[in-house]
């Protein structure tokens, strides 16, 4: 046993940087559209490509050592034409022809200004969210998180046996997309093929990302937390797209900031500093009469103590006559039986215990059908933001389960939520 105990420890060590869980956050667009970001830890690597790497046709990549201080959070994906829409409030600009139009896309046609510039993007994104975290990543960020603990070509290896032009390549095909595996040619949706082991997906390929940096040669010397000269000059555009060479983890060319770069093989992610706090924190502003809006008569009363972390829910429905004797009573039907649920919370989610009461009224004083402490099932609500989530309920001794989204009766307690949110 122990020598099979310290072969599985020296496994784990070995596949550790390739079996990493991403560490996740995820923001809430508007219109109810998630962001999913991805914490990228800081570390020392080395940039850029050692001498005579294949496909360096363009002589700009030096390597150096690269020293980032903070750890950082990138885009799971590029942003997409959804979540540009929602944020922007339009959708995608349409000078760029209509070749790969759609929610799950990732959205073209945009430059430097568009994004970074004033009225832009993250100008827009951070005022929704009431903070000031969100940004483009720099150069150096970019590709830390695309190289993600390597040091080959790619993140999945060197992949020396294939062309670095567009002939098929199997070594490829899980992980991006080029023009060796696209026909005909443009952008396919976000996050088909599998995440690098930072679990970010098309860092390789599907579109050239905008970065905030301006471009420039790079030296030799070791430097600490990069961001590229000032000025107006050109920007720095990196994960290809094309032909597989451009794709490897260095590749690195200079585009203009303004329109003149818009084309349907510029897109960008999203990068963060300090995201833990965006995501929604359950608080006594909760307190309210919630909803399933897809169902006529039931309604949830939810109620939240703060000092001990805890949550009570009565599920009702606003129907108050009793059934008869000889009828079932069934959940989300007349009549059907309330509910009183109970449980901690952490962060934007309750686990509760649910428990079934006698009775078809919600001032009925039958007592609890059961009194085991265990509860007659589970239900956990995710909350997105102070108007709106998601219940996921089991009940074992009813024999249902399902998922109901719930929002707000009125919206009276929305603003004190939302204050008590950002304390």
């Amino acid at each position: 046993m122990k020598s099979l105990r310290c072969l599985f420890l020296a496994l784990a060590c070995l596949l550790a940087p390739h079996l990493a869980l991403a560490e996740e956050v995820t923001v809430t667009l508007p219109g109810g559209v998630p962001l999913v970001l991805v914490r990228v830890s800081a570390g020392t690597f080395l940039m850029g490509s050692p001498d005579g790497e294949r496909g360096n046709f363009l002589g700009n990549e030096t390597r150096h050592e690269v020293t980032l201080t903070q750890d950082y959070y990138l885009g799971k994906t590029e942003i997409t034409q959804a979540q540009w829409e929602a944020v922007m409030g339009t959708p995608m600009r349409s000078e760029c022809g209509d070749i790969a139009v759609g929610g799950d896309f990732p959205v073209y046609c945009v430059t430097w200004n568009r994004i970074a510039g004033p009225g832009g993007f993250i100008e827009k994104l951070n005022a929704h969210l009431g903070t000031d975290v969100f940004r483009l990543p720099t150069e150096a960020e970019w590709e830390r998180a695309a190289r993600a603990g390597t040091t080959t070509r790619f993140s999945h290896g060197d992949v020396l046996e294939c062309s670095d032009e567009c002939e098929p390549c199997a070594a490829h095909d899980d992980y991006m997309w080029w023009c060796g595996n696209v026909s005909p040619f443009g952008p396919k949706p976000v996050g088909q093929k599998l995440p690098n082991p930072f679990g970010l997906h098309d860092m390789h390929g599907n579109l050239w990302e905008i970065v905030n940096d301006r471009y420039q040669e790079f030296s030799s010397a070791p430097v600490t937390d990069p961001t590229g000269p000032g000025g107006n000059g050109d920007i720095v555009l990196r994960g290809g797209g094309a032909e597989a060479w451009i794709n490897r983890s260095a590749s690195r060319v200079g585009g203009s900031p303004d329109d003149r770069a818009q084309n349907n093989e510029v897109g960008f992610r999203i990068a963060a500093t300090n995201a833990e706090g965006l995501t929604f924190q359950i608080n006594n502003g909760i307190n309210d009469a919630w909803y399933d809006p897809a169902t006529a008569g039931q309604g949830l009363l939810i109620t939240v103590f703060p000092v001990i972390e805890q949550m009570f829910l009565a599920w009702f429905t606003y129907d108050t006559e009793r059934p008869p004797e000889d009828v079932t009573a069934i959940l989300g039907e007349p009549g059907h039986r309330w509910l009183t649920a109970q449980g901690p919370y952490a962060g934007d989610t309750a686990t509760l215990k649910i428990f079934v009461t006698e009775g078809g009224v919600f001032d009925s004083a039958e007592p609890p059908a059961s009194t085991d402490l265990a509860g007659d099932g589970t239900m956990t609500i995710e909350f997105s933001d102070c108007s709106q989530g998601l219940v996921s309920y089991q009940i074992t001794s009813l024999g249902i389960s399902g998922q109901i989204p719930i929002q707000r009766i009125t919206d009276d307690n929305v603003s004190l939520c939302e204050s008590l949110g950002s304390q």
